[in-house]
């Protein structure tokens, strides 16, 4: 009989670490469930808000920058919504996530700005590509004579939301 109560507590004790495991996989699962369903719920309740899709976003500089930002203009007229932004110091070339309109043709901005400006008869170059997680690659290039750049850009993922 004095062996039977260390034996039990030891199944106890390995019981509750199944049970604790299982129990935190399900408390996550549900969270992720929960984040995964906030887009949508935006998107039924103001029905200018477009769908989404993750993007991987590569930009690649003839030198680096001291600044840039990657931003959608707003649908209603007003501001930006900005999508990346990155001051010194950046790497080159710089990878980063974003969330891009996941249907149609959506206009983007990329503001970059140089500490100098090129050399005479030189420019300023910028090549962005976008891969997203759903739908098609596009790499856009950019060339400025001036410390400045500020370019304009539609980009479809070719992926259309289905309700």
């Amino acid at each position: 009989m004095r062996g039977i109560p260390p034996v039990q507590a030891l199944f106890i004790v390995i019981l509750l670490a199944i049970l604790g495991f299982a129990g935190n996989r399900y408390i996550a699962m549900g969270e992720h469930e929960a984040e995964d369903n906030k887009p949508q719920q935006a998107a039924l309740k103001n029905p200018t808000c477009s769908p989404t899709v993750e993007a991987e976003i590569e930009l690649v500089f003839s030198s680096t920058p001291s600044s840039y930002r990657l931003s959608q203009p707003s649908e209603t007229g007003e501001g930006e919504n900005v999508l990346l932004y990155s001051s010194e110091p950046i790497e080159n070339p710089s990878y980063d996530m974003a969330e891009v309109v996941s249907h149609g043709l959506a206009t983007y901005w990329l503001d970059v700005t140089w500490a100098e400006q090129p050399g005479h008869g030189k420019h300023h170059f910028v090549q962005i590509h976008i891969s997203p997680t759903l739908g098609e690659d596009k790499q856009f290039h950019f060339y400025s004579g001036n410390k400045e750049m500020n370019e304009t850009f539609d980009y479809s993922t070719g992926h259309h939301h289905h309700e």
